[in-house]
């Protein structure tokens, strides 16, 4: 397996390689007629592709070949241009696409082929194959370079174990692409995948993407004055973002991933010429301005070409809940001293991802590395999208930060993870016993100094006594 790092090459996009997949998948594998989905899983493993094919009829889910593509077959270059075709700087590429195969119109039915892809989870064994290796992760990470963050917690301990060394990129790397106009690259993939693949799962990946980094609105139609520091949107501003009207007559408020979508976009108005004029704002904010102004009824991304179309009930749900915007942002900066601060915070929350069995709520814990070892790793989360990207199906319920640290050492976790798919920040019991400890005492200490401190009462009481020599 070449060890040269990817770069980006000219040739067909991701959806011409699916659809060369699904042409081959259909053109080799003999199934009955009649099946609505055909699913086919595929990874890259011990320097072969192996791939996973299960059928849907109905409610059924029907396995079928499991196990390694030969190496001589004529799908192999198009599977490996999709993992290069996937890679974002910094970010990564996929440990395991699905190819989907929707078949309708039996006995002529025809076929639609879409894609997903899994950037972080581990690849699990589906034959005899056996689990990824060190030695995977290693060729796979040499292959398609990630920052530090963006190495899932899996991998990471998996290379520890084994005791291999994982290169990393600079934690600079992952802003690479905003110098090409993007300024949310992890949102401009989730959209893309949202696209290939437009189901729920896919709809709460771009919103846990919009729980941090920044977006653009464009504000063309606004009376800008510029502040006395030199503020782009002063106090005597007029601020109107652009609103679109859709075909149901519903509106939508439009937020852009790229200065390019935003001219798009303006072109499509403008045929004249011209270029909006444009405003960077954080995208939670911009999420919360929508939830705030009755009028918008969704959230549009990047609507010129591969857009997303977000509701207002799903915005409201994500913006809705509790979340700690600080502690998200710093590990998607690789930024420990802002990561702690934002998980000791008095007003900081966590949630706690729960799967409800009769009257018990119990948390959810990593799945431990070892077969048949028991989980000591509990997953806590800074959004209620984070948690359903994880399982649609647990129950976030929110507490304290502090209070959740807590939680997690009473109950006995050697760990904990915040959030389950990077970026992610894992602390041992032992660290969040000396953080903790450390709180407590610089909080006595504050308790201590304002008791020290005369009341009102007291200096009372000293206007009225004269003092004796």
């Amino acid at each position: 397996m070449s060890q040269t790092p990817a770069t980006p090459t000219p040739g067909p996009g991701r959806q011409e390689l699916l659809n060369t997949i699904g042409t081959w998948i259909l053109s080799v594998l003999r199934t009955e007629p009649g099946w609505d989905r055909m699913i086919v899983d595929l990874k890259f493993q011990g320097g072969r592709v192996h791939l996973r094919v299960r059928e849907q009829r109905g409610q059924e889910t029907v396995p079928g070949t499991v196990g390694p593509i030969k190496a001589d077959s004529a799908v192999i270059p198009a599977v490996e241009q999709l993992r290069e075709r996937s890679y974002v700087r910094g970010r990564g590429t996929w440990f395991t696409a699905t190819v989907v195969i929707l078949a309708e119109g039996w006995p002529e039915p025809t076929h639609r082929i879409g894609g997903t892809y899994d950037l972080d989870g581990e690849p699990r064994p589906w034959g005899d194959e056996g689990p990824w290796t060190a030695q995977d992760v290693l060729e796979h990470l040499r292959r398609f370079p990630r920052t530090r963050a963006r190495i899932p917690g899996w991998a990471a301990e998996l290379a520890a174990r084994e005791g291999v060394e994982l290169p990393a990129l600079d934690p600079g790397a992952e802003q690479e692409p905003e110098r090409e106009g993007v300024v949310h690259p992890l949102v401009r993939a989730a959209i893309d995948r949202f696209v290939e693949a437009p189901d729920n799962k896919a709809m709460i990946e771009v919103i846990r993407q919009c729980m941090a980094g920044s977006l653009l609105l464009d504000v063309t139609s606004s009376t800008l004055v510029e502040g006395p520091d030199g503020q782009a949107v002063g106090p005597g501003s007029t601020l109107r973002v652009q609103t679109l009207t859709e075909p149901d007559g519903t509106r939508s408020l439009a937020a852009y991933t790229s200065a390019a979508e935003a001219q798009a976009m303006f072109d499509r108005h403008h045929p004249d010429g011209g270029k909006p004029v444009l405003l960077r704002e954080s995208a939670v904010k911009i999420l919360q301005m929508l939830v705030d102004d009755p009028q918008h009824d969704h959230l549009v991304i990047d609507p010129a070409h591969r857009g997303c179309r977000i509701s207002r009930p799903q915005i409201q749900w994500a913006v809705r809940a509790p979340h700690n915007d600080v502690v998200k942002a710093a590990m998607l900066e690789n930024n420990m001293s802002q990561l702690l601060a934002g998980l000791l915070a008095p007003d900081g929350v966590l949630l706690l991802g729960a799967r409800v069995q009769g009257e018990r709520a119990v948390p959810v814990y990593a799945k431990p590395q070892e077969e048949g070892a028991a989980p000591d790793t509990l997953l806590l989360f800074t959004s209620a999208a984070e948690v359903a990207a994880l399982d649609p199906g647990l129950e976030a319920r929110s507490a304290p930060s502090r209070q959740a640290l807590r939680f997690a050492l009473d109950s006995g976790a050697a760990k904990v993870c915040i959030n389950a798919h990077p970026p992610v920040a894992t602390l041992t019991a032992e660290q969040l016993r000396e953080l903790l400890a450390l709180v407590e005492t610089e909080d006595a200490q504050k308790q201590d100094a304002q008791k020290d401190q005369p009341g009102p009462s007291a200096g009372r009481r000293a206007a009225r006594e004269p003092h004796e020599d």
